[in-house]
């Protein structure tokens, strides 16, 4: 991501951990649970457990990861879950999201940056939350139809780890780029993190924060609503 003076200023945000007191994906496997999609309920929780093991390690093999989440939704109309994902935004996730990350989101808006949540959770959640929170964009893994019902498969490129640089240079096209700022949690991040002019360590994960403190990256809480404006 080159700078000019006249490009965009873009602030990019993580989802899970972040922005939101947990993982969008896991409360949606909870809600898919409680609504009989998922059936063998025990087998389910403990693969997701062993999948956030690997995650926490840095050693998630993602496409078996995807393969796993988007299992529920082989064969079902995308209407049928976007119904569901807007109960389940509703309910579950936008109460868990930390005041000072939508305070953090509205001082962006209001220099007049461009906001972008960029996740490795998948798109059918990721896009409508960003949508709810008034972001220009979300950057996430897609999900592929045919006929008007999910396969069950990924598509297009995985945000996850360097994916996320490649996603947001898809995204930008030629765009020019006068700033940027990135928000994460997560050592899987680094790579975006370190790509960008404004890293931000939020609620950091053991390695992360060594980096951040080894680099001298702002690590602010988000579980309050007051933020350091401009840090």
């Amino acid at each position: 991501m080159s700078a000019t003076p006249e490009g965009l200023t873009l602030a990019l945000f993580d989802l899970d951990d972040t922005l939101l007191d947990g993982d969008i994906t896991g409360l949606w496997n909870q809600w898919l649970i409680e609504r009989g999609w998922i059936a063998d309920a025990a087998t389910h929780r403990a693969t997701w457990a062993a999948h956030m093991a690997d995650y926490a390690a840095g050693t998630l093999d993602f496409e078996a990861h995807l393969a796993f989440l988007l299992a529920p939704l082989a064969g079902r109309p995308v209407s049928e879950v976007e119904q569901e994902v807007t109960a389940c935004l509703e309910a579950r996730v936008l109460p868990r999201l930390f005041p000072g990350g939508r305070a953090r989101l509205d001082w962006h808006r209001r220099q007049g940056h461009r906001t972008l949540i960029i996740s490795a959770s998948t798109a059918q959640l990721v896009t409508p939350l960003a949508r709810r929170l008034g972001c220009d964009a979300a950057l996430a893994t897609g999900l592929e139809e045919i006929d008007g019902r999910y396969t069950g498969r990924a598509k297009g490129t995985r945000t996850f780890r360097d994916g996320k640089l490649r996603a947001l240079e898809e995204w930008l096209e030629d765009t020019p780029v006068r700033e940027t700022w990135g928000y994460s949690d997560s050592r899987n991040d680094l790579p975006l993190l370190e790509a960008v002019d404004r890293p931000h360590a939020i609620h950091p994960d053991a390695a992360l924060a060594a980096v951040a403190a080894q680099r001298g990256w702002a690590m602010p809480c988000w579980q309050e609503a007051a933020t350091d404006e401009g840090a």
